[in-house]
């Protein structure tokens, strides 16, 4: 129930604020100037956030301290002012990989023009470079956990329910930052009609997240042949629970190796919400082996746990 209704009123603002890119006339302004943003670039530092893998698909826009609304990249804004404003851009993202659940991205600061002339029937084109708000003891953002796979201790085992290992993997097809510095490994499970099932859990046992309704999303960069499941496990009342939170499709057709990576946003603050009294949460990747034409392969990386707690 109450992630429903977190849902809800997720959806409802994010309406509100998609429909509030209303006409706000400045003076006898009857044409208006435009702001273009074709994409959404990140920068961070590797060794505090991990690498700087993103997937931001709107923008979100104010001038003046005004929201503009939600705009889908690549986009130009029409604007009715002119002249010199401060203008904010936030990055945005696609919750859990669903297209029609758009919220800005809490994590990451806005990039401010504090004074973007604006021409009317001109046209200011825009390449912002979001930052992480900072980390630290008198800071609200916090990195729970990375995995890169590319340090000699790697935090997630499989369990007992998995019929193979997971395979700490280099070469083209794993992830590699684009300066080539940082990564080059990349955990990879192939599976198999002699191996039905790969189940792979963090080791650690997370027992601080936040559990009163702050933002706290799970990144991930994957590729696979066939569906898999990215999950929690908790500990309520000396029982174990499983639940899948999101199921991943397909980046490619059935039994080839996947090339193109993905990015996705989890929210797992609803069910920290939901399971405030677990003693524990652990984070879980698995997939059945249920298409018999062929092997079929996951690739795994960058993964991390961001939460904010105000």
């Amino acid at each position: 129930m109450k992630r429903n209704c977190t849902l809800l009123l997720f959806l409802f603002l994010t309406l509100a604020a998609t429909l509030t890119s209303c006409k706000d006339f400045e003076g006898e302004q009857t044409v208006p100037s435009y702001i273009r943003i074709d994409t959404l670039g990140l920068v961070c530092d590797y060794y505090t956030y991990g690498a700087n893998t993103h997937n931001f698909v709107d923008a979100w826009v104010y001038v003046d301290d005004d929201v503009k609304g939600c705009f889908e990249l690549p986009t130009t804004i029409p604007i009715l002012k002119q002249g010199k404003h401060k203008v904010a851009v936030y990055a945005g993202i696609a919750v859990n990989g669903i297209k029609n659940a758009r919220a800005d991205y809490p994590f990451t600061a806005p990039v401010i023009y504090s004074e973007l002339n604006l021409v009317p029937d001109s046209v200011v084109t825009l390449t912002p470079m979001v930052t992480y708000w900072p980390q630290g003891p008198d800071e609200n953002t916090h990195v729970r956990w990375m995995e890169d796979f590319d340090s000699g201790t790697i935090t997630m085992e499989t369990t007992s329910q998995s019929d193979v290992p997971m395979i700490r993997t280099g070469g083209p097809l794993a992830w590699h930052d684009p300066d080539g510095v940082y990564s080059t490994y990349s955990a990879k499970f192939v599976l198999n009609s002699d191996t039905l099932q790969f189940c792979y859990a963090n080791s650690e046992e997370f027992t601080d997240l936040p559990t009163k309704g702050s933002p706290c999303m799970l990144e991930m960069d994957y590729k696979c042949s066939d569906t898999c499941a990215v999950g929690i496990y908790y500990r309520l009342d000396y029982t174990i629970t499983q639940e899948a939170l999101v199921r991943l499709k397909p980046t490619c057709a059935p039994g080839e190796e996947p090339v193109e990576w993905h990015k996705i946003y989890i929210n797992l603050g609803p069910y920290f919400v939901d399971y405030e009294d677990a003693d524990y949460f652990k984070v879980y990747l698995s997939s059945w082996f249920n298409r018999h034409d062929g092997e079929q392969y996951f690739y795994f990386d960058n993964l991390k746990i961001i939460y904010n707690d105000r």
